[in-house]
């Protein structure tokens, strides 16, 4: 079975893509593992889209400061899914973004 992609241009927060590259297993000598960093971003916006089903309340904060782009390729069904929802908040996909990634590494990192 073949799955679909879609490419996704994000804006984050200067580092936070970084913080997640480490927390795939990534380090300065080396890359994490193939496929690691998108996994990580799909259970970042699978999370969020989770919690917003259920009705959690979500603060999408203003991204502030030095911002880094990144470019993800992330299944065709989960960007659906994140492009549905952002047209029913009226969000743009970085305040998506930075709110799935600022809870990834608040998860785990404990902030």
């Amino acid at each position: 079975m073949i799955s679909h992609s879609c490419k996704l241009g994000l804006v984050l927060p200067e580092g936070a893509h970084g913080r997640m590259v480490a927390l795939a297993g990534g380090s300065a000598e080396r890359p994490p593992p193939r496929g690691a960093i998108q996994a990580l971003y799909e259970q970042a916006f699978d999370d969020l889209l989770g919690a917003l089903d259920a009705g959690e309340p979500i603060v999408f904060a203003a991204v502030r400061g030095a911002k880094t782009r990144v470019t993800l390729r992330l299944p065709e069904v989960l960007c659906a899914r994140v492009r549905a929802r952002l047209a029913s908040l009226s969000l743009k996909l970085t305040d998506f973004a930075c709110a799935a990634v600022q809870r990834a590494l608040s998860n785990t990192e404990g902030d």
